[in-house]
């Protein structure tokens, strides 16, 4: 670490001082630059997703809910608590004495139940079937606060870019209108060119508002996934560069390991175990009944002997028509419904990476194009009219409707970079980002 030297003057100074005082104003000097305030350092796009995840309550909530199920999947598989009967058996009403009569005795007994067939293994079989898909929301919530943090970063950069766009040309436009006045004022050009020049400088203003309007809607998006401290960090914003995409055969293969899709399967075989839950439901469940009989008093000058008691409860599905059956029949018909689901958002998966990937070719030729034929002739065609206007050959409106082109073509080239971003992170965000 590089040292604090103090001024000469205070050199001179302290040195005079003794030694605790040298050390205590050593303290302070360094306490005081230590504590100085520092800038902040930006906040990047990864770390702004980064925040977003973390902070994001939905996605905190399903993974609660399917750390919740995978603790019930334990419950689930395991046996109901037994139950403790204790009481009086036999008891005459008229003495209430637990001696007189001999088939009265204190009773205490155990009940234990056992449900039907495989119905704790497949109930915990079904709820971490269930766990497992709760988890697989989570990974698409992940993926979608991900995408949208970026959407709004593309935004952001865009209106950086666009604002930076025209801040360059409001000297040239106020240069402009200066002109005009002075043309006009030697009486050399018209009043319709002043009147130009100066719609020309209220038509960048009103652009520039426009741009204000839409960055305060984006900072507010931005507030919404990172809070107010850490979006006013964010940045810096620069729209990305255009990279190559893989084949579509190639991305389509990718979707089927979708978070979504593998919420749907994994949904689907809780579904598929639900049903054979529902069949254990035609297997008898049973009960096992304990108990042990205290008996007082004497008979026949003897000790009366206690009881024990055995006993199996079973159940008896006889009537299965209206009860049984009609559980197996509603189990398959949610299961039915959930593959008739899952096929329809694989189609629609489908066509959603379809438009994406179609969008990000389309804009990224449309971009390149702009980059090598419009730009480039449009800023030709601003310099070629600049020449002619001071050249008296031409009028100033020819000038201001050569500038408007090219800034127009600017702008809707910094449109395009935007929207291909916007299709590349859809793109992303329906088979995972780029290996």
């Amino acid at each position: 670490m590089a040292q604090v030297r103090p001024a000469p003057a205070q050199g001179r100074l302290i040195d005079r001082l003794s030694s605790p005082l040298r050390v205590l104003v050593a303290c302070v000097v360094f306490g005081a630059w230590a504590t100085a305030p520092r800038a902040e350092p930006t906040l990047s796009l990864a770390d702004a997703a980064r925040l977003a995840i973390e902070r994001d309550g939905v996605l905190q909530q399903l993974s609660a809910e399917a750390a919740g199920m995978r603790e019930r999947a334990i419950a689930e598989g395991q046996l109901m608590d037994p139950r403790l009967r204790f009481g009086a058996v036999n008891v005459p009403t008229n003495s209430f004495s637990l001696t007189a009569e001999d088939m009265t005795m204190v009773e205490i007994g155990v009940t234990q139940e056992f449900p039907s067939g495989r119905t704790r293994e497949l109930s915990r079989k079904r709820m971490t079937q269930v766990a497992t898909a709760s988890e697989a929301s989570a990974s698409d919530r992940r993926r979608v606060v991900q995408r949208e943090v970026r959407r709004v970063w593309v935004e952001l950069a865009y209106l950086a870019a666009a604002r930076e766009l025209l801040a360059s040309q409001e000297s040239w436009v106020e240069q402009m209108r200066n002109a005009a006045r002075a043309r006009y004022a030697s009486g050399e050009g018209k009043q319709l060119e002043v009147l130009q020049a100066g719609l020309d400088v209220a038509m960048l203003h009103e652009q520039q508002l426009d741009l204000d309007k839409d960055e305060t809607m984006q900072r507010a998006k931005l507030v919404r996934w990172l809070g107010e401290e850490d979006a006013a960090r964010a940045g810096p914003f620069k729209l990305p560069a255009r990279a190559e995409v893989a084949p579509l055969p190639e991305l389509e293969g990718r979707l089927a390991q979708h978070p979504a899709q593998l919420d749907y399967e994994r949904r689907i075989e809780a579904a598929r175990t639900a049903v054979d839950l529902a069949r254990q439901s035609n297997k008898p469940g049973w009960m096992l009944d304990l108990g042990y009989g205290i008996r007082g008093g004497q008979m026949d000058g003897k000790d009366r002997p206690d009881m024990l008691t055995a006993m199996v409860s079973m159940d008896l599905p006889l009537f299965r028509s209206n009860r049984q059956d009609r559980e197996i029949a509603a189990a398959r018909a949610e299961e039915q419904g959930l593959h008739e689901m899952h096929a329809d958002h694989q189609r629609e998966m489908r066509a959603m990476l379809d438009e994406a990937y179609g969008v990000v070719r389309r804009i990224g030729d449309l971009e390149h194009f702009y980059e090598t034929d419009l730009l480039p002739l449009a800023d030709q065609s601003v310099q070629a009219a600049l020449l002619a206007y001071r050249n008296n050959r031409a009028m100033v409106d020819e000038v201001v409707a050569a500038r408007r082109t090219a800034l127009e073509t600017n702008m809707k080239h910094l449109r395009l970079s935007a929207d291909r971003a916007q299709a590349q992170y859809e793109v992303d965000y329906l088979v995972g980002e780029q290996p």
